[in-house]
């Protein structure tokens, strides 16, 4: 740790004696960009271990190495430099003082053990994803902002003067978005961003009289340098839960979508509560817009027949083969479609009492989807490609409470119905193309992700390679990729290689 340390002679001559110090003024420099003679994860290693070190002996007499104010410096550069890589850390103290409180308010004032206890807990995690850390990761991350600080700057202009939590207060707020609880207080007073908030904006609302610009530079909340979280914010600005005059909603709804088209993101509908629209950000052009009403999947069997029951709404009824199919056609939330919402789902379609297990359910429906995957293996221990996709995926995701937040991947959707059979077509195909996708993953803000499986019979007749058939494919990629849908397949021999769960995973 000599990289941030040095020794400094304190006190008067002849009293005077040598103490190992914070470098506050490299310290501090780290904190605003990276140094010239050391990277941000050495750095990141070397200060996060003298404070793990410097925490543990607060408060035993004089183990610590640091004073207050140098724990505080090394604690907001170390925030931000672990900020650069990726990694938060957030805690609810900002020195040793405001540590001693929270350590009081937690119960731990008698236990140095709890105390460390706790001081591994936050920053052991902290190391693990250091020592994870791969440079092309972050640098992955950082391409992915494409909102421009003049973009910021112009958002901020346009709602100077105007209130963004609409009908709630700040902590209100802010916490459908965070969770305020674990977001530490820059107040030494308090513990959490919660109390912070509420004590200097509704307490003593002039405690910030006059900085109304404060949560668009806030380092909590990542308005400054998150897309993710600047989209989040300004859709959940509109949400009716927080606005409730339709005129300001659109018109702010058309301020945000002109001020963020510059930067390729666009906010849009995506649900509605109680007739009022719900909204979320998408990238333009990503996502396939209109919602969805029918989702007919893990085809089984025969071809299902179907009339449409209401030709004014395109609602379709199944006349014939419904049992060899699955018709999804519960409304698609703002989140897509997740294991936990099928779950729901496959519970009352199957009128199993709700003391059943999530588990128990998933395997019922994990079985289903199953019986629908392609398989041609000459022995049943053996798993063909499309099983092979299923079986890791839901080991990754499992159809039950720990996966239940995941996508759902859906095998054999039907994407085109032409209700005449091959057969009745005069061994012909379709004039829609492909009818059936092999899977298909819902993703929140309209994202539709189709992964296919290509057998021989993609590219070739019998042995031979046929052009025809490869193009026929290749253009039915582009036709999905242009209606909005993102595609990505794998061949058949490669999902037959030993290495295939590891490369899916």
């Amino acid at each position: 740790m000599h990289r941030f340390l040095v020794a400094r002679r304190v006190g008067a001559e002849p009293f005077s004696y040598t103490r190992t110090c914070l470098d506050a003024g490299r310290v501090e420099r780290l904190r605003n960009a990276s140094l010239d003679d050391v990277t941000d994860l050495d750095a990141a290693y070397e200060l996060t271990r003298l404070a793990m070190v410097d925490l543990e002996a607060f408060g035993t007499g004089g183990g610590e190495t640091l004073d207050d104010e140098e724990i505080a410096v090394l604690l907001r550069s170390l925030r931000a430099v672990l900020k650069r890589l990726g990694v938060t850390l957030n805690l609810p103290f900002r020195d040793f003082k405001s540590f001693k409180r929270y350590w009081k308010d937690q119960g731990m004032s008698d236990s140095y053990d709890a105390r460390r206890r706790y001081i591994n807990s936050v920053f052991a995690p902290i190391l693990g994803q250091l020592d994870e850390y791969h440079p092309h990761l972050r640098q992955s991350r950082d391409r992915a902002r494409r909102i421009t600080d003049v973009t910021r700057r112009r958002l901020r202009d346009g709602l100077s003067g105007g209130w963004w939590g609409g009908t709630l207060d700040e902590v209100r707020f802010l916490s459908r978005l965070y969770d305020l609880d674990n977001l530490p207080s820059h107040d030494s007073r308090f513990a959490t961003a919660a109390q912070d908030i509420w004590q200097h904006c509704i307490n003593n609302p002039q405690d910030w009289a006059g900085e109304e610009d404060w949560i668009w530079i806030d380092e909590r909340f990542g308005l400054a340098d998150s897309d993710e979280a600047l989209l989040r914010f300004l859709a959940e600005m509109l949400h009716p839960a927080v606005r409730t005059d339709p005129a300001e909603v659109e018109r702010l709804h058309a301020f945000f979508n002109e001020t963020l088209a510059h930067d390729g993101y666009e906010i849009i509908k995506v649900d509605s509560i109680s007739g009022a629209p719900v909204f979320a950000a998408r990238t333009i052009g990503g996502g396939v817009p209109g919602a969805m009403k029918n989702l007919i999947f893990a085809a089984d069997g025969p071809k299902p027949e179907f009339v449409l029951g209401d030709a004014i709404n395109n609602d379709i009824l199944m006349v014939k083969n419904e049992q060899f199919c699955l018709v999804y056609s519960q409304p698609l939330s703002a989140s897509g479609l997740t294991w936990g919402e099928m779950i729901a789902w496959w519970r009352a379609r199957e009128s199993l009492a709700e003391r059943v297990p999530d588990e128990d359910i998933g395997r019922g429906l994990y079985k289903r989807l199953w019986a629908s995957l392609h398989s041609d293996c000459e022995r049943p221990e053996w798993l063909s490609p499309e099983q092979t996709v299923v079986r890791t995926y839901c080991e990754l995701y499992p159809i039950n409470a720990t996966g239940a937040d995941h996508p759902a991947l859906l095998p054999q959707v039907y994407l085109h119905m032409d209700p005449k059979t091959r057969k009745e077509r005069g061994g012909k195909d379709s004039v829609l193309g492909r009818e059936r996708m092999d899977f298909l993953l819902l993703l929140p803000r309209g994202v539709r992700i189709v992964v296919e499986v290509d057998g021989q019979h993609h590219y070739a007749k019998g042995n031979e390679a046929s052009p025809q058939r490869y193009s026929k494919m290749v253009a039915e990629d582009r036709a999905l990729r242009l209606k909005g849908y993102e595609v990505y397949r794998f061949g058949g021999y490669e999902l037959g290689l030993g290495s295939a769960p590891a490369m899916l995973r």
